[in-house]
């Protein structure tokens, strides 16, 4: 008689634990407004290992291949026989290689200083041919600098967007103050997340004022991301005006000092990500450079390959990319006429172990 009657109350219990369980699990999911938008894919949550399991995972390491000509036009047709990948100078074996197909997601990083002027105009003009480039399934976005980034336009394949971000930047605004590092970093960690092709066009004097990271600190954030970096480096216009100050008697050493230096830098960043910087002299120049650079993200090779005696020391391993022919020598490449073409092997210069 008593083990009858409580069994409603054991029911009601149950009942009870069950919907509590069940308002806490909802609980702690996020609101839709704070979940990331744009080509960040959500990562797959990975099961806990089992414990005191002692084990060392080589990691796949992935580098990006372009082969150019002198005159930055591409070498086409390479196959995975021409190439060979060193690390720390010890051949590797190239586990896995196929022309990319990824789409693409690219954002565009522009110095916002208004004394650039008509050249700034320019530049962002040209930009256009960039983006014709894109694909619809494509992503990009715009970002402006001065004292610190801003959005201009988020993560978008509707490439009219962007375009109406760039003309609200061609008369420039805001401070003369540029922090290049802080802009590159934010970008680089917005990017983290990201799959697939990543690139940023970086626009600019190249010169950094007042930014919180120093030179070294961001050269080695650069070095840690899988992201391709241009760079456009708009100074002609600043070297013609201190041109004309000499001609006048002052002395402008100090300050073309900063700005072969700032141009040497743009440059060591974008090759070490296996980019590369372009200085155009002139404002025609510049729809060739953004034609050049969408065709070198068309068309790369991706080679993958396991570091032989893989230690998780998180150093940095330098990597080497070179093309041999079926003799086992460097590649001979020639033109329609039967000449040889010189070459050279844009890829990222070396990548970080992680640490155990």
């Amino acid at each position: 008689m008593k083990i009858a009657q409580t069994k409603p109350l054991a029911f009601l219990l149950l009942l009870l634990l069950s919907l509590g369980l069940y308002l806490a699990a909802g609980a702690q999911q996020p609101p839709p407004s704070e979940q990331r938008q744009g080509p960040i894919r959500p990562k797959q949550q990975q099961q806990a290992e089992e414990p005191y399991a002692l084990r060392v995972d080589v990691p796949l390491v992935n580098v990006d291949v372009t082969v150019v000509d002198r005159k930055g036009n591409i070498i086409p047709g390479l196959r995975r026989e021409h190439f060979r990948v060193y690390l720390d100078g010890e051949e590797q074996e190239v586990v896995a290689f196929a022309p990319s197909e990824a789409l693409l997601t690219t954002v565009l990083l522009v110095e916002a200083n208004p004394g650039l002027g008509r050249f700034l105009y320019d530049n962002l003009d040209a930009a256009y041919l960039f983006l014709n480039q894109m694909r619809k399934d494509d992503w990009v976005a715009l970002i402006s600098y001065d004292m610190k980034s801003r959005i201009i336009t988020d993560f978008t394949h509707d490439r009219r967007d962007v375009i109406q971000g760039l003309r609200s930047l061609q008369y420039g605004g805001g401070f003369r103050e540029a922090n290049m590092y802080d802009a590159l970093a934010d970008t680089l960690d917005r990017l983290k997340d990201v799959e697939g092709k990543r690139s940023i066009v970086l626009i600019g004097t190249g010169l950094d004022t007042f930014s919180k990271l120093t030179w070294s600190k961001i050269r080695k954030i650069t070095r840690e991301h899988r992201t391709t970096v241009y760079g456009i480096g708009m100074t002609w216009l600043i070297q013609l005006y201190y041109d004309r100050l000499e001609a006048y008697g002052y002395r402008t050493s100090i300050a073309r000092m900063d700005l072969n230096v700032a141009q040497a830098q743009m440059r060591d960043l974008a090759e070490q990500t296996g980019g590369r910087a372009y200085f155009p002299r002139f404002q025609a120049e510049l729809p060739g450079v953004y034609q050049t650079i969408g065709a070198m993200l068309r068309n790369q090779y991706t080679l993958a390959f396991h570091p032989r005696n893989f230690k998780p020391d998180g150093k940095y391993h330098k990597i080497e990319i070179k093309l041999v022919g079926p003799d086992g020598k460097a590649l001979a490449v020639v033109n329609e006429k039967g000449k040889k073409v010189k070459y050279k092997i844009h890829a990222r210069r070396g990548y970080y172990a992680p640490a155990a």
